[in-house]
């Protein structure tokens, strides 16, 4: 039996509850598959019901196409769809309802089966999920679901359960076709990308950031990823492994991304005996977010991203993480503050980030005083900001600032 998939289901979750703005989601993500799929044989991407049909030029590419896919956030499954005309099932079901015969529905319990046998893989017990699109269809949900599922039975074995079954199949009756699809791949659901607005990420070369970076991705911002970087020159700095981990990130988005490289001398050089080797660490951290607060500001930016994990590091003890920036203009999203290093750990393997991430990198923060203080005030790092001049660095930071476009 011939188990072509010309078409690609992809369904979405969150969008369905967004109300009246479910349109402009809806826009916005329809046209972020367009850009991801673009150079693929791919003819029309529809919107039918609560699924979007992907129609493929050449089904030979449906595997990768549905991989593709899986990357578009806003998606929460993608099915490869096996395809029956209707004109191979309206007569024969004419012809049974006429005669008083149950109907067959041949021509969609064989696709059925062969998906059934494809794809039971220890499977104990099925189930056939049936939608009917297209109302004028002579036979109701319910005697779809029966009639294939007998079939599946009769030539599997396998026995029928309707709540939380083992395999399921399900068949969507649309007007010109039926389409059917068993094997689902889970995507990773959230917001189309760019529909939340546009962030500053501060991008370091370790494990949670590029971690803080996707997941607030996956919730509709556009990054753009700044680093700091040690030494005189970019290239002095070697930032390579940067520009890696802003590319791995970059397959999730639709759009080139920016890489914002800027140096740590303009700090370096106003905090030599002005900054105690103690506080050195939380003023440095404060240097990055002021520059990134200002930087954010330029390129159209509403919020910061870090990859702070509450109590990971020194920097990252509920008070300093709270005196860093009092003053900041731009709400800090911290998306990994709850999250264990494990899970963390998880994510950037889930996300390829992690062969990257765990590359000797010489980062900033790694070079900074051995002993940081633990409880930092507001009012201390203010007054050290006014006496190491913090506003200039910040200004020689972003006149020294490179852009690295990411595409």
């Amino acid at each position: 039996m011939d188990l072509t998939t010309p078409i690609i289901a992809a369904t979405y979750a969150e969008i369905a509850l967004k109300g009246r703005n479910r349109t402009t989601f809806m826009r916005k993500l329809i046209n972020n598959i367009k850009r991801a799929l673009k150079g693929m044989p791919v003819e029309a991407v529809l919107h039918v019901e609560s699924r979007l049909l992907v129609h493929l030029t050449d089904p030979s590419a449906a595997d990768v196409v549905a991989a593709r896919l899986r990357e578009v956030f806003g998606l929460q499954w993608v099915s490869p769809v096996v395809v029956v005309d209707r004109s191979e099932v309206d007569g024969p079901l004419a012809e049974d309802l006429a005669a008083g015969r149950e109907p067959a529905l041949a021509a969609i319990a064989e696709r059925a089966i062969a998906l059934a046998e494809r794809d039971r893989s220890g499977a104990r017990n099925f189930r056939i999920h049936t939608r009917r699109s297209d109302r004028d269809f002579a036979l109701n949900s319910p005697g779809i679901s029966r009639a294939v599922g007998g079939a599946v039975h009769q030539a599997t074995g396998l026995p029928g359960k309707m709540a939380h079954p083992d395999l399921t199949i399900h068949v969507i009756v649309l007007k010109e076709s039926v389409l059917l699809m068993s094997g689902k791949i889970r995507a990773y659901g959230g917001l189309p990308a760019g529909s939340s607005g546009r962030a500053m990420v501060l991008l370091s070369g370790g494990l949670d950031s590029p971690v803080a970076a996707w997941l607030m991705m996956r919730r509709g911002l556009r990054p753009e990823f700044i680093h700091f970087y040690s030494g005189r020159t970019v290239e002095e700095a070697d930032t390579d492994k940067i520009r890696d981990l802003a590319a791995k990130l970059r397959r999730y988005s639709p759009v080139p991304l920016n890489l914002w490289l800027i140096p740590a001398v303009p700090f370096e050089m106003r905090s030599i005996g002005v900054i105690p080797d103690s506080y050195d660490m939380v003023m440095f951290r404060r240097y990055m977010f002021k520059t990134a607060s200002a930087l954010a500001q330029h390129c159209s930016c509403h919020a910061l991203v870090a990859g702070d994990s509450l109590g990971q590091v020194a920097s990252q003890t509920i008070h300093n993480l709270g005196a860093i920036g009092p003053d900041l203009q731009l709400p800090v999203f911290r998306p990994l503050i709850g999250m264990d290093k494990l899970d963390i750990v998880k994510w950037s393997k889930e996300i390829g980030a992690y062969d990257t991430s765990i590359l000797p990198y010489r980062d900033c923060c790694s070079i900074r005083s051995p002993k940081p203080v633990l409880n930092a005030k507001p009012a201390d790092l203010l007054r050290l900001s006014q006496e190491m001049d913090l506003g200039e660095a910040v200004a020689e930071a972003l006149e020294a600032r490179v852009r690295i476009p990411i595409d």
